[in-house]
């Protein structure tokens, strides 16, 4: 069986608006035990994503310029997979990218989410529905 993106994806996705304070996005990514999430401009569209490490990256230079709200230094475009791509695929592109997590998309709207952990439970669950347990030699 052929998973795809919206097989594994998160549908209730968590968004940062891009003029939400960087010190609020800690907390929030604190409080929701999140390491990212898409960011979206005031129309609700998806504008970029914002990880920890674009705040620990971006904030911690040297430099006379100081950036206070998330859509100062999110990655931008945000990596984005449609909702019928192939699980591998998007693995390819997370590899290629190096990155933790894609946003599944059509156009501007979010209609998802996927990272590294997400992977990881689909292909756990997809090898015991099959019978085989490939953690165990």
């Amino acid at each position: 069986m052929t998973l795809l993106a919206s097989d594994v994806m998160i549908k209730d996705v968590f968004t940062v608006n891009e003029t939400t304070p960087l010190k609020e996005v800690t907390r929030m990514f604190s409080e929701k035990r999140i390491t990212g999430a898409p960011v979206v401009n005031a129309a609700g569209e998806l504008a970029g994503v914002l990880s920890e490490t674009d705040i620990i990256r971006k904030t911690t230079s040297i430099g006379a310029w100081s950036p206070n709200t998330a859509g100062q230094i999110m990655t931008k475009p945000a990596v984005t997979v449609a909702p019928g791509e192939t699980l591998r695929r998007v693995c390819e592109l997370m590899h290629n990218r190096r990155i933790h997590r894609v946003v599944v998309a059509e156009g501007k709207q979010i209609r998802g989410i996927i990272t590294t952990m997400d992977i990881l439970r689909a292909i756990a669950h997809q090898s015991k529905e099959m019978g085989q347990d490939a953690f165990e030699s």
